[in-house]
């Protein structure tokens, strides 16, 4: 009698339940991040429609890759060891083995694919930064060529070593390395580009503090990108002798990189959004409209003293002197008169009246 076997993983340890349980939540808060940037988008009128729509498509690859972590975890037995799965007696492991050697190919390419997207938005971004400077953008289209270049040669790569249903076998070390190092520089130029920008710029301290804070949250996914090189750093196992153990960590690096770059790169679009805060102050408790009245007037022959009567009575019924009043009308109650004091939400209209045309 064949005896029956189970492919699919029970959570049984930690580092189980934290690669569920981590990526998911830094996928929600990448989704937050995107809706807020599209939504900033349609308040501020910007035109970043290039960067947004590459956002749009890394946070839908970051779900395909989340996806990849899931089914891993569940019939690739991610969070055990080689060992702990020949010891199951309800697990065949040539099956075990066949699933997660394809399965973590499929995630290594919508990895990839993803952290390719999120870094050609911060390239596009920096061409709208260096608008003027024409050797700084010819530096940035130069980046987007070796972005692109990273890209096709890690796929490409990666097809001809895994191309189901013909052989699967994994990568040498040499290759892991060598496509990581070069995925870990890309990280830290993109990360340096736009500091020379910065350090020109005349910033308040609250805008310096948050491009630092936007700078350690981008060291922070250089660093996973760096702690993915499972071949290179035997933290859970050596990758030969445990392949399925050692590749804990890349695995779960994998979507909490890719969602951090998100993050990363929406926050410098979404800033603080005032205009949430101008939507509340735009109605008032007790009234709406116009709230100052004010006039100022040129006359070439008579006294303004009268126009505080009606506006029949503004001129003398013999004489027609040239005389003029502009009417202010403005929603600020206070401090009509100072400059650049109105908000993006108030109104300052200044018009002419002929007052001999009266």
């Amino acid at each position: 009698m064949a005896k029956q076997t189970y492919q699919k993983f029970d959570i049984v340890n930690g580092k189980q339940m934290a690669i569920m349980v981590v990526p998911l939540l830094c996928f929600l808060l990448a989704i937050v991040a995107v809706a807020s940037r599209w939504y900033t988008r349609s308040v501020r009128r910007v035109n970043t429609l290039t960067e947004d729509a590459l956002m749009l498509a890394a946070l839908i690859m970051s779900f395909s890759l989340n996806s990849v972590v899931y089914t891993l975890v569940f019939l690739g037995g991610i969070g055990l060891t080689t060992d702990e799965i020949k010891q199951d007696p309800t697990k065949d492991f040539d099956d075990v083995r066949r699933y997660w050697i394809r399965l973590q190919f499929a995630l290594d390419i919508c990895w990839a694919t993803s952290v390719a997207t999120v870094q050609l938005a911060f390239v596009q971004s920096y061409l709208r930064l260096y608008e003027r400077k024409k050797f700084a953008r010819n530096c940035c289209y130069m980046l987007m060529v070796w972005i692109s270049a990273w890209y096709i040669w890690a796929i490409l790569r990666w097809i001809a070593i895994c191309h189901p249903p013909g052989e699967c076998r994994l990568q040498s070390k040499e290759s892991c390395i060598a496509i990581g190092t070069v995925h870990v520089w890309l990280n830290i130029v993109i990360i340096l580009a736009p500091l020379p920008a910065v350090f020109a710029a005349q910033l308040s301290p609250k805008k310096k503090w948050s491009l630092f804070a936007l700078f350690v949250l981008g060291c922070f996914c250089t660093t996973h990108a760096i702690l993915r090189l499972d071949c290179a750093f035997n933290v859970f196992g050596e990758i030969n002798d445990d392949p399925i153990g050692a590749s804990w960590w890349r695995i779960y690096s994998s979507p909490i990189e890719v969602a951090l770059g998100i993050i990363c790169c929406c926050v410098s679009t979404v800033r603080s959004l005032p205009s949430w805060r101008r939507h509340q102050n735009k109605m008032p408790s007790q009234s709406t409209g116009l709230r100052r009245l004010k006039f100022r007037t040129a006359s070439t022959g008579s006294s303004t003293s009268n126009l505080n009567a009606e506006p029949s009575h503004w001129m003398p019924q013999a004489v027609k002197p040239q005389t003029a009043a502009f009417v202010t009308l403005s929603s600020k109650v206070d401090g009509i008169d100072e400059a650049g004091s109105l908000g993006a939400n108030e109104i300052k209209v200044t018009r002419e009246y002929n007052l001999d045309r009266l």
